[in-house]
């Protein structure tokens, strides 16, 4: 008799249950969360260290042609020099 009153209990709390309006709550992924901020983290230091290194290229690219430009500019002169020196002789 008690094991029939038991499982009649255990039958009615499942049908309560079952019908119940509550929402179970949804259980969201802290994997599929953490795998997302570690992509996004990662393209977004992937960005800007590209666009640093592009602006620091530029820069020791520039660099090196006012060098270049320097350079020539001082042949040029030292070539007129010459010249006169030879001119004199």
């Amino acid at each position: 008799m008690i094991s029939l009153v038991s499982r009649a209990a255990v039958r009615s709390s499942n049908a309560i249950r079952c019908y119940s309006t509550e929402v179970a709550p949804r259980k969201t992924s802290s994997l599929k969360g953490g795998l997302f901020g570690f992509l996004l983290g990662t393209t977004i230091t992937g960005v800007a260290g590209y666009y640093y290194l592009l602006n620091e290229y530029k820069n020791s690219s520039d660099l090196v042609l006012s060098d270049v430009l320097a350079l020539q500019k001082s042949i040029r002169n030292l070539e007129t020099h010459v010249r006169v020196l030879e001119s004199k002789k």
